[in-house]
């Protein structure tokens, strides 16, 4: 009977897991060729926002499977002495695998704090267009939670629920949720235009406001030194 202890383990719809895809980000965006080690503290450091850091022993698991499918290659490099460390690198069939589940891999079968924040940091090289609508997409699931959390207390000052002492504590927290809905409604509307910022030729297109000449050239706010 064939052993498949080694072969990829993916998620529920055979994608590759959550870690595996945050160990090729981290190999793509560093452009390094990193041990496991460094692998792991990379995604301590660069990831902690948005995903949770893997254990070592995970990632090395992730990788013995991600060599097997090509994703990574390795290489042996020399600690001095006797001393030597396995590193990694992505493979063009890796960033392949990666842009693919940045703008087609389904949200429901990671376990990630922000998945949408993850790929749009892993997401050079993959089309604008595709890391918009992850935004956009978000951003209409956050404007109806608004909606539904305006509904809600709207709806118990109505049945005279507020104010209520009974209800202080719901309603704090309530109110909290709301706010943290509104403020991440504004952090994702600018993450957007930070990426529509992006696209130079859009911008060179966006005709709104005439594009005059200048009256002086930047080197004009160049002092010269030796005037007063």
């Amino acid at each position: 009977m064939k052993d498949n202890s080694d072969m990829p383990r993916t998620g529920a719809d055979g994608e590759l897991t959550a870690t595996a895809y945050a160990v090729l980000g981290i190999l793509f965006v560093n452009g390094e060729m990193l041990s496991a080690g460094e692998i792991k503290q990379r995604t301590a450091f660069a990831l902690r926002f948005f995903y949770s850091a893997p254990a070592v022993s995970h990632i090395r698991r992730e990788l013995r499977r991600l060599l097997a499918l090509g994703l990574v290659q390795d290489s042996e490099v020399s600690l001095g002495g006797s001393r030597h460390a396995q590193v990694f690198r992505i493979t063009p069939a890796g960033e392949s695998a990666l842009r693919h589940w940045v703008v087609e891999g389904d949200d429901d079968t990671m376990t990630v704090k922000d998945p949408v924040l993850l790929r749009v940091f892993l997401g050079r090289g993959a089309p604008l267009p595709k890391l918009l609508a992850l935004v956009d997409a978000r951003l209409r699931r956050v404007d109806e939670d608004i909606r539904d959390v305006v509904w809600g207390h709207r709806r118990a000052a109505e049945m005279g629920l507020i104010p209520h002492e009974d209800r202080r504590h719901t309603m704090a927290v309530s109110q909290y949720t709301l706010r943290a809905l509104y403020f991440e409604q504004g952090n994702l509307r600018q993450l957007r235009d930070t990426l529509a910022g992006f696209d130079d030729e859009a911008f060179q297109r966006d005709a709104r406001w005439p594009r005059e000449e200048l009256p002086f050239r930047p080197s004009d706010f160049i002092r010269d030194p030796g005037r007063q």
